[in-house]
């Protein structure tokens, strides 16, 4: 049975995000921002429609008369907090609920520490992912900070020009992939220093929807982890809008250190729900057993 979410947001981008994360818990929903695309013409193939309105754009009462119990998009505190939403629309018990299974967990971690720090802390949280039947590591990194490099025409440079293909499917990942020492199924690292950067923010955004895909599939167990350096800090929403959890490791808590990392940890939090973002300091000596039972600890030594 196919439904209609309605957002009224007239920030395009923010509205695409949600979009995109909306659709891997809701596939058969018609989502459409009446700012921007034609209306009614998706309620000819609904069986019926909720509403997100965002305050500042739209009240309450205008979003429609016709519509009960429409859903503000942000908080108390301003933050668009997607599960909150995702719960919200939620068919009532006298309506069909239409959700994706997901099996598998879509994982990023942005580091601005060392690659061996990094790496530390990648095995630590290893032993908590989920258990499931395979992992899959995929560095948008420079091949000089990757981990592994793996054999010649097996890279992650030829993963990304696979990917642009219409013909690519998820699964092809594993096409590309060989065993690290850790227990991951990988690409390794590109096949020159500069080809993530090279090869345009787009592909990555490409490959990170194809992973999620395939994390968030039926058909197999998979959970997936990126590492993504080096990126603009406006492309890391769309990078990230379709990640389970984003961890974010920091080399030291100072006032320098947080100047800049506070803005970045708003940002993603404001778009992409304070659940799904975790802040590790380096020089901070706890543990993290289990990424998936302590939320907000958010404390690690690597």
């Amino acid at each position: 049975m196919a439904f209609t979410i309605r957002i009224y947001e007239k920030n395009g981008y923010i509205y695409q995000l949600l979009k995109k994360r909306l659709s891997c818990f809701y596939p058969d929903a018609y989502i459409v921002n009446p700012f921007f695309d034609e209306q009614d013409y998706e309620d000819r193939f609904s069986d019926f429609t909720r509403v997100i309105y965002d305050p500042e754009d739209i009240s309450k009462e205008e979003t429609s008369a016709n519509l009960s119990s429409p859903i503000r998009l942000t908080d108390d505190g301003g933050i668009i907090d997607c599960a909150r939403l995702i719960s919200l629309l939620r068919p009532t018990d006298d309506i069909p609920t239409i959700t994706q299974k997901t099996t598998g967990t879509v994982i990023a971690v942005i580091p601005f520490v060392c690659s061996d720090a990094r790496d530390s802390f990648i095995r630590g949280l290893s032993s908590g992912l989920p258990d499931t039947g395979l992992n899959v590591r995929l560095d948008f990194t420079s091949k000089l900070r990757s981990s592994w490099h793996a054999r010649s025409g097996c890279n992650m440079t030829s993963l990304l020009e696979a990917c642009r293909s219409r013909r690519f499917e998820p699964e092809d990942i594993f096409k590309y992939c060989n065993m690290d020492e850790s227990g991951f199924l990988t690409p390794g690292s590109t096949a020159d220093y500069d080809d993530i950067n090279d090869l345009g923010t787009s592909r990555s955004v490409t490959l990170m929807h194809h992973a999620a895909c395939l994390a968030h599939s039926d058909k197999r167990s998979v959970n997936v982890l990126a590492v993504l350096e080096g990126f603009r800090t406006k492309d890391l929403p769309e990078l990230l809008a379709e990640s389970d959890k984003v961890f974010i490791l920091l080399p030291a808590r100072n006032a320098v250190e947080d100047l800049g990392s506070k803005d970045l940890v708003a940002m993603l939090t404001k778009v992409l729900g304070r659940e799904r973002i975790e802040v590790y300091y380096a020089e901070e000596k706890n543990t993290l057993e289990d990424f998936g039972t302590a939320p907000g600890q958010g404390r690690l030594v690597v």
